[in-house]
């Protein structure tokens, strides 16, 4: 016999569980980052396959928790294809193995501003078209590409949430609330009525009831208004990676 408190919370786990989209270079990686603010942002530095990457623990951490509680499932979706598996997650101490989703060609991110396009975009689009009720969160530093944006936020509204860090800055601790928010949505409650008493003409008490002072919603997440540097520093993501 299913135990109806283990139902309703599986339902309510399948109803945040979002898909998570996850980009590499200007998200994890935000080389070079040097002098005090390394030691500021308490950055670490490792060699994956023929690069330094200069990231952040705390956001490898913040990530796995994610996983751990079934929030959400992490899919790769960078130039690094099957090396985010062979490299990028044990040089970055990720517990879990995730979903790659390949570079079909050697297009990189040249059409990042072309939905139609931009494999990337397609892939989230295919994502979309064969899971007609899901949710998901998109991270990538070229998603301030106007036109891509405009074209998913136009089709998808509340059902992607897009981050795009600014690639100097990767993501960080300003961004792990609009996650967690869209993860572990809340239902609003609704307005609570009071009950009081007043006498009637005919004497005698009768229940009037009051609606509550009103509650407002603060559903809404905050868009993400960094930008991407027109300049990227020399080093990864020149040209393995598409960025130049």
């Amino acid at each position: 016999m299913t135990d109806l408190s283990d139902a309703g919370a599986s339902a309510r786990r399948a109803a945040r569980h979002v898909t998570l989209f996850l980009d590499v270079d200007g998200v994890l990686n935000s080389y070079p980052v040097t002098g005090l603010r390394f030691l500021r942002e308490r950055r670490r530095k490792v060699r994956a396959w023929h690069y330094e990457l200069h990231f952040r623990p705390r956001v490898v951490r913040f990530l796995d928790r994610l996983t751990r509680r079934r929030l959400v499932d992490i899919v790769w979706l960078s130039t690094w294809s099957q090396r985010c598996r062979t490299e990028i997650e044990p040089k970055l101490g990720f517990r879990s193995s995730f979903e790659v989703i390949p570079m079909p060609d050697d297009t990189y991110n040249r059409f990042a501003n072309d939905p139609h396009e931009w494999w990337k975009a397609r892939a989230v689009e295919e994502w979309f078209a064969a899971n007609e009720e899901g949710r998901a969160i998109w991270i990538d530093d070229d998603l301030t590409a106007p036109e891509t944006r405009a074209h998913f936020e136009q089709k998808y509204g509340s059902r992607l949430l897009m981050i795009a860090p600014e690639f100097a800055q990767g993501l960080h601790e300003d961004h792990f609330s609009l996650i967690r928010d869209f993860t572990y949505r809340r239902a609003v409650p609704a307005p609570a009525r009071r009950t009081l008493l007043t006498s009637e003409p005919t004497g005698e008490l009768a229940a009037v009831q009051v609606p509550a002072p009103g509650l407002t919603s603060t559903d809404s997440l905050a868009g993400d208004s960094a930008s991407v540097a027109n300049d990227f520093p020399a080093g990864i993501g020149t040209t393995y990676h598409g960025k130049a």
